[in-house]
């Protein structure tokens, strides 16, 4: 498709924000078919809307085909630009409302699975205290997986989000909470199950499948779960709880979980004393976020969360499992 160079008008519509609003979209969702459920459109739909986009800003946005879709180079800048035009429009609305006595308006917010049965973190308590403060605010919240919640929070489609600590990013504030317990799980259909576990030897663990959850690998690379027989994988506690069930896998589930589920009451925790992980669960925002509602928040989580301790991810490191009497040792890790 062959665009006039032709000077583009500075002058944006409400149509030409919906348009890079869906373009927006699709570059992050990874292609046209990929962002219909998010964006409750059919193809023809999404498509029409880049087209007119491309033909607005006179340039070749994207790419797709049997290759998959790609930007150009000019669709990065576009898609770049977007999202800065997007952070600085809800500065905008922030500030807009900041100007009035009480706050108004709608908090995004990110947060991973199974958080309200932790009672590190009294989610209900925490949205009921915001909603007495500040009783015009709505609020939208969507559960999803940490890497997706980091890059909603970038791209500001998310005001704010719980994720698990792993590797930082400059686009985003950190703000630790505190400290989650996992232990490695096996359900009544696994051979584990009935075996004495005060006399299993982690060798002997470490030979049965194993479903991992991308985010706890992620925290901490080096560790124990890497000596684990990786055959499953997950994006939430619940798919690993799912695989857990079937007896064919083990996996590290927090432990407020498994307790509060009465459905997994038949998972038994392989030598928790020993095999147990801890990870952080953080606060993000957007770096250098100015938005009323999102420092109301911060200023909550101030008042209810408890002071995380000195960073330990894991509470023992994978050298320390290795060299342990239980497990002999291997030439290399």
């Amino acid at each position: 498709m062959r665009h006039s160079p032709r000077r583009f008008s500075v002058k944006l519509s409400d149509g030409d924000l919906r348009r890079l609003r869906v373009f927006c979209t699709v570059t992050r969702c990874g292609g046209f078919a990929a962002a219909e459920s998010e964006l409750q459109m059919g193809l023809p739909s999404i498509s029409r809307f880049i087209k007119d986009l491309e033909i607005r800003l006179g340039v070749r946005l994207c790419r797709r085909g049997r290759v998959g879709f790609e930007l150009t180079e000019q669709g990065r800048h576009v898609y770049a630009a977007s999202l800065q035009l997007t952070a600085d429009l809800k500065r905008f609305e922030a500030n807009m409302t900041s100007i009035h006595s009480a706050l108004a308006g709608t908090l995004t917010l990110g947060l991973i699975d199974t958080l309200i049965t932790d009672d590190n973190l009294p989610l209900p308590q925490l949205f009921k205290e915001y909603k007495r403060r500040h009783g015009h605010v709505e609020f939208n919240i969507q559960t999803k997986a940490t890497n997706t919640i980091e890059q909603s929070v970038i791209d500001g489609s998310l005001d704010a989000g719980l994720v698990v600590g792993r590797r930082h990013i400059n686009q985003l504030d950190y703000r630790p909470l505190y400290r989650e317990r996992l232990s490695l799980y096996c359900s009544e259909e696994h051979p584990l199950f009935c075996e004495n576990l005060s006399s299993v030897s982690i060798e002997e663990v470490s030979k049965y499948d194993y479903a991992g959850y991308s985010s706890l690998e992620d925290s901490n690379p080096s560790g124990l779960t890497h000596l684990l027989a990786k055959r499953a994988s997950a994006d939430s506690v619940e798919a690993l709880a799912t695989l857990v069930s079937s007896g064919c896998f083990i996996a590290f589930l927090p432990d407020h979980y498994v307790n509060s589920v009465w459905r997994l009451k038949n998972f038994k925790a392989i030598l928790p004393e020993i095999i147990s992980v801890s990870v952080d669960i953080e606060l993000i925002t957007r770096h250098g976020t100015f938005s009323p509602l999102v420092l109301a928040l911060l200023d909550l989580m101030d008042d209810i969360a408890t002071p995380l301790p000195a960073p330990a991810h894991f509470r023992r490191s994978a050298t320390e499992f290795v060299h342990s009497d239980m497990l002999p040792r291997p030439a290399t890790i």
